[in-house]
């Protein structure tokens, strides 16, 4: 084995995480014009990565050819990317292929155009843009062009920007300026509820979307002023596609090459062996892929640290533990990258829950919970980590960015104040008694929900129930397939409480209300309609002040009321982060351009072995 590891020491400040549900879209320095690609170079038109966790390379110190066996945690269910159920960490994976990536990502999070999807844009603020607002003009790749050949044009951004933005309750929304004959959109979109969207932040703050000169300049006004505005517009996705909330919610069930439009396609996806395979686009208009053939075949944890130290798969992406990671190490050509994590696992406690349906209550919970010992017993084992620098006391910064504050040691470990604050919010543990009961008898208990093929999922589980039980608080334990996890418990709401991984972007400020609002348009759905409010918690205050930040344009001022929600998340109980994951992948040693990204993005094209 080569033990070689590469990583970054810490995620730059500016481009700092946000939320993103399960997935990532990618993202950049937030509210950057794009000039600063410092932390970017060029070789002729392409642009070379500076993150030392992929072992960069210029594509002609790569061999033509080659295969990259990727593992995913489940087959996609449905492959709508910006659909709640196709809004997650494997088809995100699979769309770094296949789909439209208009930024290129340097480590620090600062970005560039793609100039495979964009040549280059206009951001225009206050006096200059003609609303007195803002307006972004992006100059559209003349080549580009979807799978079916139709090229990709400004019909593509109106059509994503109406199917996942918000209207008003009469179903209001933005007239394009354009003359073009739009009716099928125009139709669809005072039904914008309809569009099961996983999200809304960005396309929010759209006010219009336009043709400029040519159908290859998208203008786009805003109602405010943006400084998020480039996540939003970091993909697209075909106006075929997406225009009717019909075909937004039911045709992406098998992943037609139609509505792709990247260096790799759809070769065939294999449910009986559960793999999904790529292989080079022939229309594909930029740098040709290196690569013969990627694949991605759905597996446990377990099974994929097994096909990577067997040889059976060239990538072991997600280490979580220390039997993934030494059983990774045994594999003669095994190099193990690190980057700044970009995932944090946590427990979500969901408020409809009837005996912690109570803040305080939830509050009081959280203190008999030892987030250390659990960040330890995760990650007991894995070299060169230390588990304690990497617990979490923010719900939207990382540990050494800009703008991390710690909020939560106030509501950190303490079983005595915890047993204290449950006796006087009325839950009582009786003499004889081994849990809480109030005066009506009921029982202070919660289900966790628990993939016990998930080594984490079962640590986290079973460390949960046996802290809270010394303060006096019952949590049964539920098995369930990591199938079953989402779509039949999670998404539904019917757990007490539950623990997985946040994957975010560098939008810390962008996406507060995807997991902490109040519902879709306000209506109380909270997570179970397209929205990712989990904990099923309303709080109006984080309502508010997350309209504010949206739209404020001093950074130092949305830093502060960043914390302010930070803070009033804690307050409510809503979900008690845990800890920060190092972001470690497993790969041969001779790839190039792959590996761990950390605030970076995939260059699919440039992904190849050394010559």
């Amino acid at each position: 084995m080569r033990r070689k590891v590469y990583g970054l020491a810490a995620v730059a400040a500016a481009g700092a995480l946000a939320l993103a549900g399960c997935s990532s879209s990618g993202g950049g320095q937030s509210g950057q014009s794009g000039d600063n690609a410092g932390a970017l170079e060029t070789d002729g038109d392409t642009v070379i990565s500076d993150n030392p966790g992929i072992n960069p390379q210029p594509r002609d110190a790569l061999a033509q050819g080659g295969e990259l066996r990727q593992t995913i945690s489940a087959m996609p269910t449905y492959w709508n990317p910006i659909h709640q159920a196709g809004n997650n960490v494997d088809n995100n994976r699979i769309g770094n292929f296949t789909g439209v990536r208009n930024w290129i990502y340097a480590a620090d999070a600062s970005f560039v155009p793609n100039p495979n999807y964009v040549k280059d844009y206009e951001l225009k603020v206050g006096d200059e843009a003609p609303n007195g607002k803002q307006q972004v003009i992006l100059h559209l790749n003349e080549k580009a062009i979807w799978g079916d050949d139709t090229p990709i044009t400004w019909k593509d951004y109106e059509a994503t920007g109406k199917a996942c933005g918000v209207a008003s309750d009469e179903g209001d929304v933005a007239e394009s300026d354009a003359t073009e004959d739009t009716d099928a959109v125009e139709e669809e979109a005072g039904e914008v509820s309809a569009f099961e969207c996983a999200s809304r932040d960005g396309w929010d703050h759209w006010e219009s979307v336009s043709q400029g000169d040519t159908e290859y300049d998208v203008v786009i006004d805003f109602k405010d002023v943006f400084p998020d505005w480039s996540a939003a517009l970091s993909e697209v996705y075909p106006a075929s596609g997406v225009s009717d909330a019909d075909t937004f919610n039911t045709a992406w069930s098998t992943p037609d090459n139609k509505w792709w439009a990247g260096p790799y396609k759809f070769a065939s996806v294999d449910e009986a062996q559960q793999t999904v395979y790529l292989e080079p686009n022939e229309k594909w208009w930029g740098e040709a892929p290196l690569l013969d053939s990627v694949s991605f075949r759905a597996a446990d944890p377990a099974t994929s640290a097994a096909g990577f130290a067997n040889g059976e798969v060239d990538v072991l992406e997600g280490i979580i533990d220390a039997q993934q990671y030494l059983q990774a190490e045994t594999r003669a050509d095994a190099e193990i990258r690190r980057a700044g994590g970009l995932t944090w696992r946590h427990f979500t406690f969901n408020g409809d829950t009837p005996a912690i349906s109570d803040p305080a209550v939830r509050v009081a919970v959280s203190r008999g919970v030892d987030r250390a010992s659990i960040t330890e017993a995760d990650l007991a084992g894995i070299p060169d980590l230390v588990p304690a620098d990497l617990v979490l006391e923010n719900h939207f910064f990382m540990p050494g960015q800009e703008g991390y504050q710690d909020n939560g040691s106030e509501f950190g470990y303490d079983p005595e104040r915890a047993q204290k604050e449950l006796d006087e919010l009325g839950w009582k543990l009786k003499d004889g008694d081994t849990v809480r009961t109030n005066d009506a008898g009921d029982k202070l208990t919660m289900e966790y929900v628990m993939m016990p093929d998930i080594s984490t999922s079962k640590t986290e589980g079973e460390l949960l129930q046996s802290q809270l039980a010394e303060i006096g608080v019952e949590v049964t334990i539920k098995n369930v397939s990591s199938d079953e996890f989402w779509e039949e418990y999670v998404f539904p709401g019917k757990f007490g409480v539950v623990a997985f991984g946040w994957q975010g972007t560098p939008y810390p400020m962008a996406n507060i209300g995807q997991i902490y609002s109040c519902g879709e348009n306000g209506d109380g759905n909270f997570g179970r309609n397209g929205g990712s409010n989990f904990a099923n918690v309303c709080v109006p205050e984080i309502e508010e002040l997350a309209a504010k930040i949206a739209v404020e344009p001093d950074h130092d001022k949305r830093v502060e009321m960043t914390n302010e929600v930070d803070k009033l998340i804690w307050e409510n109980g809503m979900v008690l982060p845990i800890y920060q994951r190092m972001e470690m992948t497993a790969v041969p040693a001779n790839l190039a351009n792959f590996g761990a990204f950390g605030l970076s993005n995939v260059q699919a094209e440039n992904i190849g072995y050394m010559k």
